[in-house]
């Protein structure tokens, strides 16, 4: 064993470390840190529904929920997106609507959830929060469109946890101007216009 541990290096080339090494090895780490945020998040959520659930009518609570774990994950998502070493925008963030989505099929009648606009500066976004929803298979995602006078427009896409709950964070044009909300169930994320049926909606 010893010959052969110093006879190894004879079968290789040294080879420079790359130049990306680092990025990539930070990415990783930020990444999981981000999943476990996120972990923390949902276990806060869920303690927080228990006690809303317990004071106030199931809308006032989903709402009142919503709006706190919004303002957490908003602040966090900003805060990464400002980069390391630069303060944190003082704007405050401004809720202009909040709006409920319920299943569109009677076997999908406990999936529902609440998307808002937020407003921040000169910054506009929505943001979709949906519980209880089907378990994807294979590269299924959902979907989330956003349409007026029936033209549709790709917010982007998300997969929900293994509880059904998903989340998604889409920034909006200042001049978008959108009727109501649907979520697609899709074949994989390549989707410009909806191939799939359609999961939840709501309207303005």
């Amino acid at each position: 064993m010893t010959e052969v541990w110093n006879s190894l290096h004879l079968d290789f080339e040294e080879k420079e470390v790359p130049v990306t090494l680092k990025t990539e090895v930070m990415d990783f780490v930020f990444e999981n840190d981000k999943k476990s945020v996120m972990k923390i998040i949902r276990s806060k959520l869920k303690e927080w529904s228990n006690f809303l659930q317990k004071q106030f009518t199931p809308i006032t609570a989903g709402i009142l929920l919503g709006i706190m774990g919004l303002a957490i994950i908003i602040n966090i998502q900003w805060q990464k997106e400002l980069g390391d070493g630069e303060k944190i925008n003082s704007v405050p963030v401004e809720v202009l609507s909040t709006l409920s989505l319920q299943g569109t099929e009677q076997k999908n009648r406990d999936t529902n959830g609440d998307a808002f606009i937020l407003q921040q500066g000169e910054t506009k976004r929505l943001v979709v929060q949906v519980s209880n929803l089907p378990r994807l298979e294979g590269s299924e995602v959902y979907q989330v469109w956003l349409l007026k006078n029936g033209e549709r427009e790709n917010a982007g896409i998300f997969k929900p946890g293994k509880n059904g709950e998903g989340m998604l964070i889409y920034q909006l044009a200042q001049n978008l101007n959108f009727d109501q909300i649907g979520i697609t169930l899709e074949p994989d994320q390549y989707s410009s216009q909806p191939r799939g049926k359609k999961i939840m909606g709501s309207s303005l």
